[in-house]
């Protein structure tokens, strides 16, 4: 958003402070001088305020509900100051097998593998990068039975399995592509993921495997290395290269454990200029005021293939979605990070007379 600001102009008759300071004697130099220098003073603090209060209004809430999370004033409201929001494509399209759509309740007729849209956005003054993925039903919940921890008896009639945690090979996930372009921004070639697993495609130990973890559950949620050439089927391309130079990297999971209360999954890249850095991408660093613009790819995915007939869903439908976060610092002058000067006066007042 450009913040512009109304300049206020003094008439003829209104007594000049600055001259009532200095004196009757006070020459029009040194008013001039007076002016200019309380003009920057002013431009000045104006700055270092937006600036301030550019932290205080990026801050988030997490609770697992990404509608009141990122959202305004909840579903049906526009995204947050900040807030980049991408939609699927309108309406509910991951498949149910027959039975269970011959046998269940309208309400229970989309999956919660059924993304609906996915919420971006960047906390400068905390330098975290978050994710709010919204389903239809709840995250995870594959036969829409309201408990994603379960296999309803359509499901299991079919031989199906609505996987607990995120376990086996039910994944969600996140991939991104930051770097390797020409000027290092993002080359359509994706770097790292975020999110949980379906398989390990080089079997090189992963974090969670490490502490003892064999079904690759929401216990193993972090930020991977994207091990594979292409885009499509992206659950398997889960990758921790030994002596990586990119992970570890800290990341949050904000609702691990989704339920009809809290639906919706919610994850952060903490530190994220310096995974910037590792990868080296550019603009670098990004200010925490929101004056750098800036771009990166992504694509989303969920799905299970322990469900028998459950469809999956992808974000977007082929290929990789551009994400851009353009400047969202401008001064009076509507000048990207600007200081006021572009437009002043001879006075130094910004849009003055």
């Amino acid at each position: 958003r450009r913040w512009r600001r109304e300049s206020l102009k003094l008439s003829g008759a209104r007594a000049n402070p600055l001259a009532s300071l200095l004196g009757a004697h006070a020459t029009a130099t040194e008013l001039a001088t007076m002016m200019t220098f309380a003009a920057a003073l002013v431009a000045a603090a104006a700055v270092a305020a937006a600036a301030a209060a550019g932290g205080a209004r990026a801050s988030l809430t997490f609770t697992g509900d990404v509608d009141a999370d990122f959202l305004t004033s909840g579903a049906g409201s526009a995204p947050r100051e900040g807030v980049l929001r991408f939609d699927d494509v309108g309406f509910p399209d991951v498949g149910l097998p027959n039975l269970v759509q011959d046998s269940v309740p309208e309400e229970r007729l989309i999956s919660g593998y059924d993304i609906e849209y996915i919420a971006v956005h960047y906390d400068g003054g905390a330098d975290r990068l978050s994710f709010g993925i919204h389903c239809y039903r709840i995250c995870g919940d594959a036969d829409a039975d309201g408990d994603p921890s379960t296999t309803s008896p359509e499901l299991v009639m079919l031989g199906g399995v609505d996987q607990a945690d995120f376990a086996d090979t039910e994944s969600f996930l996140i991939a991104l592509d930051f770097a390797g372009g020409p000027t290092g921004g993002p080359d359509g070639n994706l770097d790292v993921m975020i999110g949980y697993p379906a398989s390990n495609l080089r079997g090189n130990t992963f974090p969670c495997e490490a502490r003892g973890n064999t079904r690759l559950d929401a216990d193993c949620f972090d930020l991977y290395v994207y091990g594979s050439a292409r885009a499509s089927q992206p659950q398997f391309a889960f990758d921790y290269p030994p002596g990586s130079t990119v992970v570890p990297h800290p990341v949050t999971d904000h609702n691990p454990v989704t339920s009809a209360a809290r639906s919706d999954l919610e994850w952060s890249i903490e530190r994220f200029n310096e995974l910037r850095a590792k990868l080296g991408a550019q603009p670098a660093p990004l200010a925490a005021d929101g004056s750098t613009g800036w771009t990166f790819n992504m694509l989303a995915f969920a799905g299970s293939f322990d469900d028998d007939g459950v469809g999956e869903d992808n974000l977007p439908n082929g290929g990789i979605l551009l994400v851009e976060f353009t400047c969202q610092r401008f001064d009076e002058c509507d000048v990207c990070a600007g200081d006021g000067t572009a437009c002043a006066d001879c006075a130094g007042t910004p849009n003055g007379g």
